[in-house]
């Protein structure tokens, strides 16, 4: 994992922690759940451009 990949993960995990502990406070879950799909697809997008710069190398 290079420097930006585990900075996205850490930024990733800092917002799913965030939005966990605002639903909690509120007892609405909608914040928590919404937020899953993006931060998923932050970090899909943050592994997937490793992926297709090696094959590119080949």
């Amino acid at each position: 994992m290079n420097k930006l990949q585990k900075r996205t993960v850490y930024i990733s995990i800092s917002a799913l922690i965030f939005f966990l502990v605002l639903s909690l406070m509120t007892n609405n879950w909608g914040y928590f759940l919404w937020s899953l799909l993006p931060v998923f697809m932050v970090l899909m997008t943050a592994f997937s451009i490793k992926r297709n710069k090696k094959n590119k190398m080949k």
